[in-house]
């Protein structure tokens, strides 16, 4: 009688449960009200207001120009840098709700929660219902899946797609309906005009589908049909990318300042060394334990060989793929996560042949124990005061006038003058791209300007600039920094006001300082030329959005 019903109404309490989970784990950890930590973070924000701002403003007569004055006043903008996918989801909630961090989060807990639930679907094919919500609990608690679901980062919603995709190929396998393939290319092509580096499922779902109907899938019209779609519409996507997604293609061939070179040993062992952190030691052991097992137990059957590949090549074709290219961050690997979670729980129900409630309560103990890992150990970080500050120059700033940010968190400062600022008339110059000429980041190399002093005192001026936001010691390694903290720090300039940093942990910024230049200062409207080497082209725009 248990067994039937958890069959029968398995699913929706899965879902419920996991999608609460999810929220406890918002609730009590996500940053809020401006509060963001990781760089990259912001500018998604960002890119989201851009599309709404855009779409509202409706500019079809020049909306290159358009984009061009937006990030002359937002100066954090990077749509098109990557997929827009997730931007164009994100605008209709900032209709709704207001452009904010919060809101942000809502979509990330929408794509949190999505991919919970997908992932308990996917692993139905292999366990019952208590076995496999164990499985989507582990990968839903995931240390590495909860510290970059609850920002505003594309890894998981990708993520998202990627299980979804994944579920609907494999209930083709089983059902041999045709749209159930037709879904699972869309979802993967959806994935991919969110996040690029999806694209190595493509291999592995050409191996299980060979493996599960061999030559035959050659003569069959519709895999053709597919593959004509998917080639159609990723054709924006390699448009975008040959155009603005330098970076990306960069990252993948090779940069300067890798932390473990494809050329290296360590560079083919670095994601594997990460895995037990990203996973959880427990999981991360269990999963360990399942090749043995199942070679043990041995495993029948053309489908579920297919099912076998499918799991296989996702983790080493993965795998191979992160290794390859010389940009490693340990969030890129995060889409090897599921068969590491369905392994572990996949060990239970082998280590416990015929005990399937059993062995699923103790994939569910897994699940606990890696929550409990993620909440005690790895918070998200956050870094709260910018918001604060943004109020407060927002508030002196005078009409049509400008103010000059220095400091690591420019992105930050920029997303919070959108959405906290109210000043569409107020537009924040970067100091960084003032001075310095850098490709991405600093290790790649940088090129200075030869201001004097007098000189970045004039120019700031000259760009309407009645205040200026500054981290102390900002990048004072290099000399128009240092000039230019000595110019704030001089006759022309007044300390108005400092920020301390509210953190949890031990951010770059301990405070931001906020001086009022007394100096002479143009009236704005004024428009600014950005060089902007990540494109390899300059932009020209008006600073005010008034």
């Amino acid at each position: 009688m248990i067994a039937t019903r958890l069959n029968r109404y398995g699913g929706a309490v899965a879902c419920g449960l996991l999608s609460g989970i999810v929220a406890v784990l918002f609730l009590h950890g996500a940053p809020m009200g401006g509060a963001f930590s990781w760089p990259d973070s912001p500018r998604h924000a960002l890119n989201g207001a851009f599309v709404l701002d855009l779409l509202r403003a409706a500019p079809f007569d020049n909306p290159v120009q358009f984009a061009y004055d937006y990030y002359s006043q937002y100066p954090a903008l990077t749509i098109l840098f990557y997929p827009p996918l997730y931007y164009f989801l994100l605008a209709p909630l900032y209709a709704l709700f207001g452009v904010s961090q919060g809101t942000a989060l809502l979509l990330s807990y929408l794509c949190y929660a999505f991919l919970a639930c997908g992932a308990y679907f996917f692993v139905r094919f292999w366990l019952q219902p208590v076995g496999a919500f164990g499985v989507a609990l582990i990968l839903t608690a995931a240390p590495d899946v909860g510290f970059w679901g609850r920002q505003v980062m594309l890894e998981v919603p990708a993520f998202a797609f990627i299980t979804w995709s994944a579920y609907s190929l494999v209930r083709y396998l089983h059902d041999r309906r045709i749209g159930f393939l037709y879904l699972a290319i869309g979802l993967l092509v959806l994935a991919l005009y969110i996040k690029l580096s999806v694209a190595f499922m493509a291999l592995p779902y050409l191996i299980c589908l060979f493996a599960a109907r061999g030559w035959d899938m050659f003569s069959d019209r519709h895999n053709y049909i597919i593959a004509a779609l998917a080639i159609v519409s990723l054709v924006p996507l390699v448009a975008i990318t040959i155009g603005f997604g330098q970076t990306n293609i960069q990252s993948t061939l090779g940069i300067a300042d890798a932390k473990a070179s494809r050329a290296s040993f360590d560079g083919w062992i670095w994601y594997a060394e990460r895995m037990p952190g990203q996973l959880g030691w427990p999981a991360f052991v269990s999963a360990l334990a399942f090749p043995f097992l199942w070679v043990l137990r041995g495993c029948s059957g053309n489908v579920r060989r297919a099912n076998a590949l499918l799991l296989s090549s996702w983790l080493v074709i993965g795998y191979l793929f992160f290794s390859a290219i010389d940009l490693k961050e340990a969030r890129h690997s995060i889409f090897l996560l599921l068969p590491l979670s369905l392994a572990a729980g996949m060990s239970m129900d082998l280590a416990i042949p015929k005990r399937a409630m059993l062995s699923g309560l103790l994939t569910v103990a897994l699940g606990a124990a890696t929550l409990v890992i993620t909440v005690s150990s790895r918070p998200v970080h956050f870094v709260d005061g910018y918001r604060r500050v943004v109020e407060f120059v927002a508030e002196k700033a005078p009409k049509n006038s400008n103010v000059v940010f220095s400091g690591y968190r420019d992105g930050a400062f920029i997303f919070n003058m959108r959405a906290y600022g109210n000043r569409p008339d107020v537009a924040v110059i970067r100091a960084d791209k003032l001075l310095l000429r850098i490709s991405v980041r600093r290790k790649m190399g940088v090129e200075q300007t030869t201001h004097s002093e007098d000189e970045i005192r004039e120019l700031i001026g000259s760009l309407a600039a009645h205040y200026v936001v500054a981290q102390p010691d900002f990048w004072t390694d290099l000399e128009q920094m240092r000039r230019l903290q000595a110019v704030l720090q001089g006759s022309g300039f007044k300390m108005v006001a400092r920020f301390p940093m509210v953190t949890n942990y031990k951010p770059q910024e301990k405070e931001l300082i906020v001086y009022q230049n007394m100096g002479p200062v143009a009236k704005g409207p004024v428009n600014i030329t950005y060089t902007l080497p990540i494109i390899g082209r300059s932009i020209s725009g008006s600073t005010s959005g008034d």
